[in-house]
């Protein structure tokens, strides 16, 4: 029986097979309420939702660029981690740029925005090179005020996805806050917990926590004792919980 696919998986598939900028922005269009419940989950630490909703929404795209479904990891699972990342990041960064001088902030500011632009342009990190000839600013000053401040670039929420006729801007993106995203995060990391079991394992865990089998059962269907499914069992929750905390 052939798969079916979500709306966010056919759009992922499609972008992936044409890797063009409006393929792109309509599977990021997708895929936005997982940045906004990222950004639900750090705010409240002194930075505004919609900032840190623009922050987990830039990562997300980076993500799509860089996802390699040869890999073998659904895109989500890269995804999240890779969302959380940036803005732990970013309150990392944001640490930094405020013990700045006031006219170090002021250039810190201008290079991220001609960072996140030509980013955005070239489909890729721009050159210091790069920065510095759009911003017209000397390759000095550029190479030490990104030295100083350890930071990332972070565009503005009215900066538009890509260069196109529609002109899409991350704003018109966000998606709406919807049920049943809170524990998200935590399924996303079972779920790839799961995967890293060995055959037996896996199946093991499919018979008796989503086939709902008992340890008679599981056994009999893998052709072991009942003893063994028991340790199996034991063995398969240390391994979860192991990787659960180095997540």
């Amino acid at each position: 029986m052939a798969e079916v696919l979500s709306q966010e998986e056919r759009l992922l598939d499609r972008y992936l097979q044409t890797r063009t900028i409006e393929d792109r922005n309509r599977a990021a269009e997708a895929f936005l309420r997982y940045a906004a419940l990222i950004a639900r989950r750090f705010s409240g630490k002194g930075v505004e939702y919609e900032e840190l909703c623009q922050v987990a929404s830039l990562a997300l795209l980076k993500a799509l660029e860089r996802f390699d479904p040869s890999r073998g990891a659904r895109f989500l699972t890269f995804a999240v981690p890779t969302m959380a990342g940036e803005v732990k990041n970013f309150f990392r960064d944001r640490a930094r740029l405020i013990r700045l001088p006031r006219s170090g902030a002021a250039l810190l500011r201008e290079i991220e925005e001609t960072r996140a632009i030509l980013e955005q342009e070239l489909l890729r990190s721009p050159t210091l090179e790069e920065i510095a000839a759009r911003a017209e600013l000397p390759l000095e000053s550029v190479v030490e005020t990104m030295a100083l401040a350890g930071t990332r670039a972070v565009a503005s929420l009215d900066a538009e996805l890509a260069v196109d006729e529609e002109g899409s801007a991350l704003a018109d993106l966000l998606g709406r806050d919807e049920p049943g995203f809170d524990d998200f995060e935590t399924r996303e990391a079972v779920r790839a917990a799961i995967a890293a079991l060995d055959e037996s394992e896996q199946r093991c865990v499919r018979l008796r926590f989503y086939e709902n089998k008992n340890q008679r059962e599981t056994a009999r269907l893998m052709g072991v004792s009942q003893m063994t499914i028991s340790r199996m069992e034991r063995r398969i929750l240390q391994k979860l919980r192991k990787t659960m905390e180095e997540a």
